[in-house]
């Protein structure tokens, strides 16, 4: 099995006793020697004769951490799901996958599987027969793509994977042992899982939280283990403006980031003039799940005179941009974002057959996001390649919609629709904003009456991850 190499899981023994992970609902601690012998236990537990699959469902713990480690030592794939997913979801990927073990803190066992063993709160399935397709020795993690989405659809990343992207993401934001990151996504969603890996690469002392961002008794944890920063989606911004962060003290905070989604550019200058006042970094990145996932980052003392970009490539990677087969060298043209590095994935799976396919993408990813770079070398994302919709014969581009509502409003806004009909959920209690919304859009794009609607919601759904989730809101509007 593969453990012999030096990934982060291997070299948690050269941290002596410091802190890994503090866990605020247990309120107990575990050192990195602690981390590293308890992982290694369930490893060798967890050890098959041939490479297998585990599915394990995370809940922002200790033991879930502790879990992951011991998989990835196992030499085994891991598949990571959220706890909360729900049965049906679950029980699919189950019969499409056949995992070889089942790791859960639910209490059903699925025919085919018995209990092997327990470890704290979480119950050990493994199947009763063996599987015949062989995986790839160097698939080590499996994430979907959303999060929480019920597609078989996953990303397949090798050690290599998420290896290189935990290490030039320590880089760029210089993560040390002095770091005390708290959770505030979930472990089985790609941007949380980061959070882990990069820390626990460079030894320093994960809080473990399953509080939401929304509330003081989170904020409250925060300053009572002195964490020094923490992650959010644009959706997470988007509450913290409205529960005034910026009244609330926290002494320990050092940087803040954004990722998984674009942010408004009036909720970047909000925040960066908050992380200006109180002498902290605020980075603003991009990436995507299938490059394990950062791809760019905007440097914090960067972030004034380029807000709306995504930056620069991560440490080890390229960014390019790319049209009809050629790199885009003049500035502001528009093609694909490209993107090259060791953290690019393997590949997709739809089954477990998928599991013993190797490397199909040799290091290059374009992302289906289109955008351009302009003379310094900074990077702009202009929207999705497949978020566009035909009105008439004009071509509608769904995220530049999104992107115009929410700074000409200064609200959350989001768009979907199919060809000829636009659909424009945004986020207010006042319902004279549907009509000026639905007039600014009509001026904007010259469109018809009747080729659009307006709803407003006092919370726009999101999944788990807090991108949001266009299934359901296209469910808000199919209901009228």
């Amino acid at each position: 099995m593969k453990n012999d190499k030096k990934y982060f899981w291997n070299n948690l023994k050269s941290f002596s006793n410091q802190n890994a992970l503090i866990d605020t609902t247990s309120n107990k601690s575990i050192t990195s020697t602690e981390l590293d012998k308890e992982s290694q236990i369930l490893a060798e537990k967890l050890n098959l004769s041939v490479k297998g699959l585990i599915f394990l469902f995370t809940t922002n713990n200790t033991e879930s951490v502790i879990t992951y480690i011991a998989s990835l030592k196992s030499g085994n794939a891991v598949l990571l799901l959220d706890e909360k997913l729900n049965d049906e979801i679950r029980n699919g990927l189950i019969k499409n996958y056949n995992p070889d073990y089942i790791i859960s803190s639910n209490k059903i066992v699925p025919e085919q599987y018995s209990l092997s063993f327990n470890y704290k709160s979480l119950n050990f399935l493994k199947k009763t027969n063996n599987n015949s397709i062989i995986i790839f020795s160097d698939l080590a993690v499996l994430l979907s793509t959303s999060g929480t989405t019920g597609s078989p659809k996953l990303v397949r990343l090798s050690y290599k994977n998420i290896q290189s992207n935990a290490e030039s993401i320590s880089e760029y934001l210089n993560i040390d042992e002095t770091e005390r990151p708290i959770t505030t996504l979930p472990i089985n969603y790609s941007y949380g899982l980061s959070v882990i890996n990069s820390h626990l690469l460079k030894g320093a002392a994960i809080v473990l939280s399953e509080k939401t961002v929304f509330f003081r008794d989170f904020w409250d944890q925060f300053n009572e283990f002195k964490c020094t920063s923490f992650a959010g989606v644009p959706y997470t911004y988007t509450m913290l403006k409205r529960i005034n962060f910026n009244k609330i003290d926290l002494p320990t905070l050092k940087y803040f980031t954004q990722a998984g989604g674009k942010l408004s550019e009036e909720f970047i200058r909000h925040f960066n003039k908050y992380a200006i006042e109180k002498s902290v970094k605020f980075f603003v990145m991009y990436g995507q799940t299938e490059a394990a996932p950062r791809i760019s980052y905007v440097p914090a003392e960067k972030l004034s005179e380029k807000v709306g970009s995504i930056g620069i490539s991560i440490p080890g990677g390229e960014l390019k941009i790319m049209k009809e087969g050629k790199e885009v060298i003049t500035p502001d043209e528009v093609g694909e974002i490209v993107y090259k590095g060791d953290n690019v994935m393997l590949g997709y799976a739809e089954t477990r057959t998928d599991l013993s396919e190797g490397d199909e993408l040799n290091g290059i990813l374009f992302t289906g996001d289109l955008g351009y770079k302009d003379a310094d070398g900074y990077f702009y994302v202009r929207g999705r390649m497949k978020r566009f919709i035909k009105i008439f014969g004009l071509r509608i581009n769904l995220d530049e919609v999104q992107k115009m509502i929410e700074n000409h409003f200064q609200i959350s806004a989001a768009c979907t629709g199919s060809d000829e009909f636009l659909k424009i959920l945004v986020q207010s209690d006042d319902h004279k904003t549907e009509v000026k919304v639905k007039e600014e859009v009509m001026r904007m794009y010259k469109l018809n009456f009747k080729s659009l609607v307006v709803k407003t919601t006092t919370q726009i759904p999101t999944n788990s991850s807090g991108k949001f989730d266009y299934k359901k809101i296209n469910e808000m509007f199919e209901s009228e």
